[in-house]
C-alpha cells in the first residue's frame, strides 16, 4: 500500500462532491470538524468506528474508502504489496477478476484491521472481502442501518465472533453464518500471530 494513503482522501473528495462542509459531516456523525479535517489532510487515523458513522452519514459502504489502484501500470509496485498488478485490463476497465495482486485495500491502524475486496466493486448484491487482525486487535461492532446476511471463513489463526450474548472462537477451516444486527464483536484471538478471514456479506453495507 502506499505508504501516503489515508481513508481521509476520498472522504474529502465525496463531501464535496455532495455539497457538504465539515460541519454538516461533524454533525451528522457526532465527530469534530476538526479531527474530520485531520482525517481529511491524512494528519490523524481514523478508527473503525468512526469510519463507519461517516459512510453511514454519506450513503456508502464502508468499503467506499478502499484504496484506489492506480492507473499507471510503471508506478504499480509502489502501491500494491506483496504482490505487483500485473492485469493491465483491472485497472482501466470493467473485469469481473480481481487478480491476487489487485486487491484494493483499507488499512485501519488504530483497530489493527485490514481488509482487501475479493469483487471488482461495490455495485453487486453482495460484497466479498479478506479480512485480517493482529493478535490483540478487533472492534466492537456497531449496528447497521440495514438488514445484512454475513458468512465468514477462517483462513488462519483464530478469530473471536460476538453474536449478541454468545462468544465464539473460530480456528482454520472453521465458518459461521449470522445476520448483521447480531454481531457485536469481531478480533483476533491467536496469542502469537496474524489471524486472516474471507467475509461475504449481503447486501453490500459494510
Amino acid at each position: 500500500m502506499a505508504p501516503d494513503y489515508n481513508p481521509g482522501k476520498q472522504l474529502n473528495k465525496l463531501r464535496k462532491e455532495r455539497g457538504l462542509s465539515l460541519r454538516e459531516v461533524a454533525r451528522r456523525t457526532d465527530l469534530t470538524a476538526s479531527f474530520l479535517s485531520q482525517v481529511e489532510h491524512g494528519s490523524s487515523n481514523v478508527s473503525i468506528d468512526s469510519l463507519r458513522r461517516i459512510s453511514e452519514a454519506l450513503d456508502v459502504p464502508m468499503m467506499h474508502f478502499l484504496e484506489e489502484i492506480p492507473v499507471d501500470i510503471e508506478d504499480i509496485n509502489e502501491h500494491i504489496d506483496p504482490e505487483p498488478c500485473e492485469d493491465d485490463d483491472r485497472t482501466r476497465v470493467y473485469s469481473p477478476v480481481v487478480r491476487a495482486g489487485c486487491r484494493p485495500r483499507l488499512i485501519l491502524p488504530p483497530s489493527g484491521l485490514e481488509y482487501q475486496l475479493l469483487v471488482p466493486n461495490l455495485s453487486t448484491k453482495l460484497e466479498a472481502f479478506i479480512g485480517r487482525a493482529s493478535p490483540g486487535t478487533g472492534n466492537i461492532a456497531r449496528k447497521l442501518r440495514s438488514e445484512t446476511e454475513e458468512f465468514i471463513y477462517v483462513l488462519s489463526g483464530e478469530v473471536l465472533i460476538g453474536l449478541d450474548e454468545e462468544e465464539y472462537i473460530l480456528r482454520t477451516g472453521d465458518s459461521i453464518t449470522f445476520h448483521g444486527d447480531q454481531l457485536t464483536k469481531l478480533a483476533c484471538a491467536s496469542v502469537d500471530r496474524e489471524a486472516s478471514w474471507i467475509s461475504v456479506i449481503t447486501p453490500p453495507i459494510f
